[in-house]
Order: structure tokens, then C-alpha cells, then sequence
């Protein structure tokens, strides 16, 4: 017996162990650039209320926290933080990144080091970047005093399933594929909107992707609007689903909904030439009927309006030199011999005769709870 008692001394414990409420846990953090200054903002939530969230909603805003610090270099400025947040910054539950426009015109450089040397900083989490102020954007909450954790900057994946527009992407993929040879990496473009909803007769601000920054071959071109880039969930693999409306005369005649492109992309080399064929199969439901139609007429409208928008998103992109169809990036990756001599001579560029082709296949599966004449 004394023998086990002596034995049981030498066994550790949780002496250290800290509670919930005894550390700081941040959701989110942002990086800002002025005055030759970088600002880091850090988003914190109480996870004590949060937990309590399983039982019930809650009847009062769930409070965000949003700190700020200055410094001549992203970690100084992190380290500012410090001073004041009176107990341990836990940097493994970040969820989201986003960094203004301010820092990708000066280089992603200090930002990308700090983020991505940091041990406690994973490559999860979401990372978008923004026009506004980002202790705004932090501060815009969800529906009915739910978490914050249930909004756009949390969970994009959960508005991009019903509808497809611009693809979030974390921070892993971002890295990934800014240090790939001929790619255009799109960074969402996050602003916050008071025009949607009101609660209790005042607007009500919610966050909203309303564009793209664009990189090519990891070096910052500019930004792109939604609107601008009509075809980029066209040729995207992850879209789910995408309204598109048939008009004539620019009145609307049919509402679809077109799911789940597939796309292929053909390069066509000859000698020191290169063009690019673009085969997209897609396949949808109808969601309005306003003017009678026929179903292959539907199908050949849709099809002739997404190739449009298609060539459209192409040649925004070439006014910024961008690739946004992949072009480049699908020959590197199935023909890289001939990608290396061709891009062997520096002055080649892509122009509007590169995109030789825009063959588009569209099937309707079914036309809702009316039949289509």
C-alpha cells in the first residue's frame, strides 16, 4: 500500500490546465496597412454564451470583441495586442482571415510570413479581403442574436450552396495556388450591404461577396465586381447552383437555375501559337415561366447567354492581364513541354482570339410543378 501511494506522487496531473473563460479565444483576425503602419484587428467571441446557444436562442446580442494594434510590422502590431488583452490570445480557433485592399497594394509579403510562420495559425481558415473597414466588418452580426459564428464570414459554404457566385477559399488554398505557374487566384471581395434588411424598421447591415481580388502568377492585378464577371461560375467546378434569366428586349422571359458545370478546356498549340477551345456541359431546372417558351428553346437561349458571359468574364480579365478562364494554367498543367516554349519568349500574351471556342451543352432536367409546353 505504501508502496502505490509513493508511485501515485510521481504521476502528473492537470495543474495547468486553463478553463474555457481563462483564455482568450479569437474567431477572426484582420490586417489593415496605413500610414506606413501595419493594424492588425482581432475578433473575439465568448464561447461561455456560445455553448449555451444548444439550448435555446438567445435573447440578447451575443457581444463580439474587437481589438487593434499598430505596429511597423504585422507581429509588432499583433504584439501590441498583447498589452491589453489581460490573459492569453489563442490563435488555433480562427475561422476566418481578411485583409484590406490597403495590404495587397503593398504586398502580401509581411501579412503571408506572420500568418503562415506563427505555430498556433492553421490553414483552415477562411480568407477573404475588403474595401471597408475592418472593424466593421467584424462587428456585423446574424439574424435573431445568433452567434456570430453563423454568418457570411464564418460560413460562406452555407450561401454559396443555394446560390454560387463568387467561391470562397481558405487560406491553404490560397497559398497554394498563388505560387502556381500560370494561375489567376481570386481572393472573395467582402462589403457589407444596408439595403437588403431591415430589423424593426432600421436597416440592418450583412455581410456580402461582391467581387474578387485577382492574382496572377502571385502578383496583384486589381479588383473585379460580381456584375463584371458574370461567366466565372460558369467555369467554376464548384458551383452547386446559379440563377440565370432568358430576356428579350430586356424583359425577362424564363428564370432557370443551372447546376454543376463540368468543364474542359482544350489548348490547341501550333508552333509558337496557342488557342484555347472551352467545352462547358451544364444541367438545370426552370424556375419561372413569365413569357411561354419551348424546352429546347430555353436550352438553346440559356446556352447562347452563358457563352456570352463567359467571353465577357475573359476579356475583363485581359483588360487587368489575367487569365480568369485558366487557360494558361490548363496548359502548363496537360502540355507543360509546350508551355515552357512558349512562354520562353517573354512577350507572349494571351489576347481575345486566344479563346478560339465556347461550346456550351445545356440539359433541363425538369421544369418544377408545371409541365413546359
Amino acid at each position: 500500500m505504501s508502496i502505490c501511494l509513493m508511485f501515485s506522487l510521481l504521476l502528473t496531473g492537470c495543474w495547468d490546465i486553463k478553463d474555457v473563460q481563462d483564455v482568450n479565444y479569437l474567431t477572426s483576425i484582420g490586417f489593415d496597412y496605413a500610414d506606413d503602419q501595419y493594424i492588425v484587428y482581432a475578433q473575439m467571441l465568448d464561447f461561455t454564451d456560445v455553448a449555451k446557444m444548444e439550448s435555446g436562442k438567445p435573447l440578447q446580442p451575443i457581444p463580439i470583441w474587437v481589438g487593434k494594434g499598430k505596429g511597423d510590422t504585422p507581429i509588432s502590431a499583433v504584439n501590441e495586442l498583447y498589452r491589453t488583452s489581460q490573459m492569453r490570445n489563442f490563435y488555433g480557433q480562427i475561422i476566418s482571415v481578411v485583409v484590406s485592399d490597403n495590404v495587397l497594394k503593398k504586398g502580401i509579403h509581411d501579412f503571408d510570413e506572420l500568418q503562415h510562420r506563427y505555430y498556433e495559425m492553421r490553414y483552415t481558415p477562411w480568407i477573404f479581403a475588403t474595401k471597408e473597414p475592418l472593424d466593421k466588418v467584424f462587428t456585423v452580426t446574424p439574424f435573431f442574436n445568433l452567434s456570430p459564428l453563423m454568418s457570411l464570414l464564418q460560413q460562406p459554404q452555407e450561401s454559396y450552396r443555394q446560390e454560387s457566385d463568387i467561391t470562397p477559399i481558405t487560406s491553404r488554398e490560397f497559398k497554394s495556388d498563388i505560387q502556381e505557374p500560370g494561375k489567376a487566384t481570386l481572393l472573395p471581395s467582402l462589403s457589407i450591404s444596408n439595403r437588403i434588411w431591415e430589423k424593426g424598421g432600421k436597416p440592418h447591415s450583412m455581410l456580402k461577396m461582391d467581387g474578387v481580388y485577382v492574382f496572377q502568377d502571385g502578383k496583384y492585378q486589381g479588383w473585379l465586381s460580381e456584375q463584371s464577371i458574370p461567366g466565372l461560375r460558369w467555369v467554376e467546378p464548384q458551383t452547386q447552383r446559379s440563377p440565370l434569366i432568358i430576356r428579350k428586349s430586356g424583359k425577362p422571359q424564363v428564370s432557370l437555375s443551372l447546376e454543376n458545370p463540368k468543364i474542359q478546356i482544350v489548348p490547341n498549340v501550333k508552333g509558337k501559337d496557342v488557342t484555347f477551345t472551352v467545352d462547358v456541359m451544364l444541367t438545370g431546372v426552370v424556375s419561372e415561366v413569365i413569357q411561354p417558351m419551348s424546352e429546347r428553346l430555353m436550352e438553346d437561349k440559356a446556352a447562347e447567354q452563358v457563352r456570352k458571359e463567359i467571353r465577357q468574364t475573359f476579356e475583363k480579365g485581359l483588360e487587368i492581364q489575367s487569365d480568369l478562364l485558366q487557360l494558361n494554367y490548363t496548359l502548363y498543367r496537360k502540355q507543360n513541354k509546350e508551355w515552357k516554349k512558349i512562354y520562353a519568349e517573354k512577350d507572349f500574351k494571351l489576347t481575345k482570339e486566344s479563346l478560339q471556342e465556347i461550346k456550351v451543352s445545356l440539359k433541363l432536367n425538369n421544369g418544377g410543378k408545371l409541365k413546359i409546353p
